[in-house]
């Protein structure tokens, strides 16, 4: 559901808007038929989905747990709104006259100051809600954390989870902009190869990874998923440095289904198509070995709270790092971001190396708490 939720919103939506090749529908159309969808798939979850018998009550109550998560949420406001009121001011004072000095152009000086703007205010943010989290006495998120840092090398492991998809999230980040202005592509061309067939090559590649790890093993196959990660985003690389037709290109033909259509035949780079293969074959490779990973890391007790909290550590290269890619991107040009994105992917493999006990011992072991 989830990667089909993308292949509608990243892959359809770019053929649907351009006005050449695809639907020629405007931005406003296709927003409106996603909250439409949106609207539909909450109802039938409300009213068609069997419903699951009722968890036994946290201890405290439910009220309390209901204070506790309502607690952290206002935590999340303060940090948000003295952030957007106060974190420019202080990063000015910070960075101010240091970026002053460079050579860097007005625009870019302040697109480094809003981003230390907002890591400033997530540095701020963080420890307030786990702050508001211990007064209000949430236990739910409390003993989960407790449980899972009980156990040896639980920090180093955190410190796993965040690095693992870190280089192919700081890639993934500006693909599509990279993809339509970095090279010029057509919006319909980068939806039907980098969306529709990218992301069903993702769905493929995390089936093959999914057999290969009953083979290999966890800890040998997030190694190799792991390389196979970070090459492909030299991929990208080649791509920014010789540009469009370094391989020739296939012809797409013209195809109406009703919801979708190409009004006319479509060229498709031929490098595009392959680095797009590989990227998401071995980002499903990837992503297959990386859930394992974080589902044996789970008791069975607080499986929900810890493989969420995980799960949001896990996010922070995808959702994090862009702003920084953006930034970075315009500074130092395409080739060398793709280069800086790969070099980001070493830690992780290394981390690996030295996790490579704890880990093996993951495979085949009973879930924790069971």
């Amino acid at each position: 559901g989830y990667r089909m939720a993308m292949i509608v919103s990243g892959g359809l939506a770019l053929i649907w808007t351009d006005t050449a090749q695809g639907s020629g529908w405007t931005w406003p159309d296709v927003y409106r038929l996603m909250a439409g969808l949106m609207v539909a798939s909450a109802v039938v979850s409300a009213l068609l989905l069997p419903r699951l018998p009722p968890a036994p009550r946290p201890e405290g109550g439910g009220v309390r747990e209901l204070w506790g998560f309502a607690a952290v949420v206002a935590a999340v406001g303060v940090g948000v709104l003295l952030t957007d009121r106060f974190g420019q001011t202080l990063a000015r004072a910070a960075l101010g006259d240091w970026l002053a000095g460079t050579t860097l152009p007005a625009s870019l000086q302040a697109r480094w100051i809003d981003l230390a703007a907002l890591l400033g205010g997530i540095a701020f943010t963080l420890p307030l809600a786990a702050w508001a989290a211990r007064r209000a006495r949430f236990d739910t998120l409390l003993a989960g954390l407790r449980d899972y840092f009980s156990h040896p090398g639980a920090a180093a492991m955190l410190v796993l989870i965040v690095l693992y998809k870190l280089g192919d999230a700081f890639a993934g980040a500006l693909l599509t902009p990279f993809l339509l202005k970095g090279v010029g592509f057509a919006a319909a061309e980068v939806g039907v190869v980098n969306k529709l067939i990218g992301l069903w090559l993702t769905i493929a590649g995390a089936l093959l990874g999914g057999a290969l790890m009953i083979k290999l093993g966890l800890w040998r196959a997030l190694l190799l998923f792991g390389v196979l990660q970070m090459a492909s985003n030299l991929g990208f690389w080649w791509l920014a440095e010789g540009g469009r037709g370094l391989i020739g290109a296939a012809l797409l033909p013209a195809f109406d289904w009703g919801f979708v259509k190409l009004a006319q035949p479509t060229p498709v780079d031929g490098g595009l198509l392959l680095v797009v293969v590989l990227e998401n074959l071995s980002g499903g490779m990837g992503t297959a070995a990386f859930v394992a990973l974080l589902m044996s890391l789970c008791s069975q007790r607080y499986t929900a709270t810890q493989f969420a909290l995980l799960s949001a550590f896990a996010s922070v290269g995808r959702v994090w790092v862009g702003p920084l890619a953006g930034v970075l991107a315009e500074t130092i040009g395409w080739p060398t971001f793709f280069i800086v994105s790969t070099v980001f992917a070493l830690p992780a493999l290394g981390m690996l190396w030295w996790l490579r006990g704890p880990i093996r011992a993951l495979d085949g072991a009973p879930a924790r708490g069971s």
